[in-house]
């Protein structure tokens, strides 16, 4: 089973973390709106940011967790000790060796990614997006980048050790302490000190080394109950069958994330192509779409991993159907009525979150467009946390190396072509129309001509750029369909790979889609009640759409619960349980 208040708690620092994070986005709003200077910055921070998450953020999950595990039950503390030096010993060298190395051709990356002579530049030219003052800007914010995946990567491997000794409490506090860094230092360094966007690059690296402080007390304390010789536990790494075993299955899982981030390098080319401010209003609108997904599924993972890890070192399969499915039904009740909100709400979440200062109206459109659009893919990411998590504890990792690579193509395929495809799109309310009319009064040779016509227009919109903005779209729907895919790869290899039916109708798929149903009937109510008071309330008060999303959420969250009664939704009972816990705790504290 999954341990349902572990979760609750994690979840309770990851809500808290992403409140800072929107406070956060909000001040980077206020100082710089949807701007051609922050597009700069996002860029910059591509490349350090690609250098942790494939290093070492994948291989966290995919490796180091799972055989980290295992040393602990099958050797013990010391063992673990050791272990724990000799993998992070040998990181850290790796990641210092490509820091150096980037740091010092920063310059040549620069103008690699942004000349319209090379391979990058012939696909996308970027030579009147971008002007001789932003490559000097690209390169200072890179290379002060370049300090954070030091810090982070350090961070990460505390992480590890500590989720393996089953403290999640403090490790789910790191990331608070980073946001709050990122608050304060950007009025500090930018508001006040007046250092632009160079302000925002430093903020960060403060924040990361405030994610490693936090943890170090707490590592300390558990890694000193079992004392070791540094020097002599790092002895003859390469020669270690653990780390070699941690690097069998760290490769795949680094090959996949070096995938995602070339989709991520190509959808940030891509970004500049369009019109100024399109990346950093795609790029507002996805840490909104974040947010159920790092707080549930990112918990419902973190929680669940070490568990999977333990039953499947104990080849017990039946329990681990048991916690796998367990996991994702519970991650899907909780995510869904989240995606409802953002989905119906979007302009007044958006409004409240960032619309301050340099964040105008237009702004608002862009990143609600983008919001609507990767709302559609929080389902499938949010299970592949977990479906991830599964493979990594069956130490199948080539699997999820293949589901990753299909879910670039898709990737790929969608933002070529539907970033065109958006960039006609202005208003389709008129074409509709127009087909509509063409279609009723055109007898049978005429309805054939409408419709050759019609596919006709789209194909030239796919293949043909555009002037408009909402051609962004097509960044998030090349994410949520990446992730549909995806999901439904890695519930069939699962069933292919464990030796067990761990993905069925009557565990997996019918609760899901009874939970769907009732998220759906949900959000049509929400609808109404949205398009009622927006009609009677001046919305362009804060007060009053503060009072609109309130009084939406609140029906929409009272409609779910009832929804869940009739549904006899098991999950219900599990919050229900919780929640009358949690109440007799505090009367009799009272």
């Amino acid at each position: 089973m999954v341990k349902k208040n572990g979760v609750v708690s994690v979840m309770g620092l990851l809500f808290l973390t992403k409140i800072l994070g929107f406070v956060k986005l909000r001040i980077v709003a206020q100082l710089f709106g949807a701007s051609h200077e922050l597009d700069i910055f996002w860029a910059a921070f591509t490349i350090p940011d690609i250098i942790f998450l494939v290093i070492v953020a994948g291989s966290v999950n995919a490796a180091i967790i799972p055989i980290l595990t295992d040393v602990l039950y099958d050797k013990g503390k010391k063992s673990l000790n050791m272990l724990f030096n000799k993998l992070t010993i040998l990181f850290a060298s790796v990641i210092m060796i490509f820091v150096v190395i980037l740091f010092i051709f920063t310059p040549q990356i620069a103008q690699w990614l942004i000349s319209s002579n090379t391979t990058t530049g012939l696909i996308f030219d970027l030579s009147g997006t971008l002007q001789a003052s932003d490559v000097a800007s690209f390169i200072s914010i890179m290379r002060i980048g370049l300090i954070s995946p030091f810090f982070l990567g350090l961070s990460a491997f505390i992480t590890a050790y500590l989720q393996v000794r089953k403290q999640f409490f403090v490790t789910s506090l790191a990331p608070v302490f980073y946001n709050l860094a990122m608050i304060v230092c950007p009025l500090l360094f930018v508001k006040y000190g007046g250092m632009g966007v160079n302000g925002l690059a430093i903020s960060s690296i403060v924040g990361t080394m405030l994610h490693l402080g936090i943890q170090v007390p707490l590592f300390l304390k558990y890694y000193r109950e079992e004392k070791v010789d540094f020097l002599g536990s790092v002895k003859g790494i390469l020669k270690d069958s653990s780390v070699i075993k941690a690097l069998k299955l760290a490769i795949p899982r680094i090959l996949s994330i070096l995938g995602e981030q070339f989709n991520v390098v190509v959808n940030t080319v891509i970004s500049f192509t369009l019109t100024a401010g399109t990346l950093s209003a795609y790029k507002f609108a996805f840490s909104l779409h974040m947010f159920p997904i790092n707080i549930i599924g990112s918990a419902v993972a973190q929680v669940t991993l070490p568990d999977l890890a333990k039953l499947s070192r104990n080849k017990d399969r039946r329990e681990f159907k048991v916690v796998l499915n367990n996991a994702i039904q519970f991650a899907m009740y909780l995510v869904l009525p989240i995606v409802a909100v953002l989905m119906i709400l979007r302009l007044p979440i958006v409004r409240l979150t960032y619309g301050t200062g340099a964040f105008d109206w237009e702004d608002t459109l862009l990143t609600s467009w983008c919001l609507v659009l990767l709302g559609l893919s929080i389902l499938g990411q949010t299970l592949m946390q977990i479906i991830m998590r599964a493979f990594y504890a069956l130490k199948d990792t080539w699997k999820a190396l293949i589901i990753t690579v299909v879910g670039i193509a898709i990737n790929l395929f969608c933002v070529y072509f539907l970033t065109n495809f958006f960039s006609h799109y202005y208003d389709w309310r008129i074409i509709l129309d127009q087909i509509i009319y063409q279609i009723s009064t055109a007898n049978g040779a005429g309805l054939g001509s409408v419709l050759e016509s019609f596919f006709n227009d789209v194909w030239s919109w796919m293949t043909v750029r555009g002037d408009s903005s909402l051609a962004v779209g097509g960044l998030a729907i090349g994410v949520s369909m990446a992730y549909f895919v995806e999901t439904i790869i890695g519930f069939w290899y699962l069933n292919r790979i464990a030796g067990i039916k761990l993905i069925s109708w009557k565990e997996t798929i019918r609760p899901i889609f009874l939970k769907i149903l009732n998220t759906s009937i949900m959000g049509i109510g929400m609808y109404f009640v949205f398009k009622i008071f927006d009609l009677q309330l001046d919305t362009s008060r804060t007060i009053w759409i503060v009072l609109l999303t309130v009084v939406t959420s609140a029906y929409g969250g009272i409609s779910y619960l009832l929804g869940s009664y009739l549904f006899r939704i098991k999950e219900f009972e599990y919050i229900k349980e919780y929640v009358v816990k949690l109440l007799g705790g505090l009367r009799k504290n009272g």
